[in-house]
């Protein structure tokens, strides 16, 4: 077994249900990618300048804040994993996500830094992505309303598909475009309508967004088209 699919087993997400999104087993999971009913799926560096990515060997670390929830913790550690089995698999190892938090004293060090603040945000934001030119230190999830609100924290699972969704935006994908009503991991559509569904159009996306990698050329942003179409 490979090292990364040694570290998915440990973490229970090879071959199993993770967060709601169906993972095949290694060798058939990048040809059994769900469809979307996402329509489109914008490309965030239409908007903002640097955001994409000119190096494909993408770390990440967790910076979390002290006396968590260890189950919190893990689905994020996961929502991590989920994300760089995929990418693996889709792109033969060609895009990858690490997860370094146990690798770096300050981890800043990493290329996309996740911070787990249980009450960031209060009631307004479960998740929010800053990214910048080619890194993405701020990305923030949070779990737990604020006191009074009567309203119970998030599950490890719903905040697992927080975190999957904000990792969704640090690579460069922004949201569908009928947001409501999609079930798409970049849609907001999920719960009310379904599980989140990490889709065919998601990894059509990026590899759009690292076209250049693709093409073994200079690195370059993806080209100002619009959003990326999903349908088939």
């Amino acid at each position: 077994m490979s090292t990364v699919a040694t570290r998915l087993a440990t973490r229970g997400v090879v071959g199993i249900a993770a967060f709601g999104l169906t993972l095949m087993p290694l060798a058939a999971q990048a040809d059994h990618l769900p469809e979307s009913n996402a329509k489109a799926l914008e490309i965030l560096a239409d908007y903002y300048p640097g955001y994409w990515w000119d190096h494909t060997d993408i770390t990440v670390a967790v910076q979390a804040a002290p006396n968590v929830k260890p189950k919190q913790l893990r689905a994020i550690h996961r929502a991590i994993d989920t994300w760089d089995l995929t990418l693996r698999e889709e792109f033969d190892d060609l895009i990858t996500l690490t997860d370094i938090t146990e690798e770096v004293t300050s981890k800043h060090k990493a290329d996309i830094v996740v911070h787990y603040v249980p009450h960031a945000g209060g009631v307004v934001f479960a998740g929010y992505a800053i990214c910048g030119d080619h890194k993405c230190p701020n990305i923030i999830v949070a779990s737990d309303f604020p006191v009074g609100k009567d309203t119970p924290p998030y599950t490890p699972e719903y905040l697992g598909w927080v975190t999957l969704h904000e990792l969704g935006h640090a690579l460069g994908l922004g949201h569908a475009t009928n947001l409501l009503k999609s079930t798409d991991l970049m849609g907001y559509g999920w719960p009310d309508r379904g599980d989140p569904v990490l889709s065919r159009c998601d990894l059509d996306a990026i590899r759009y967004i690292f076209a250049w990698a693709f093409d073994d050329s200079n690195p370059t942003p993806p080209p100002v088209n619009g959003p990326f179409d999903c349908t088939p």
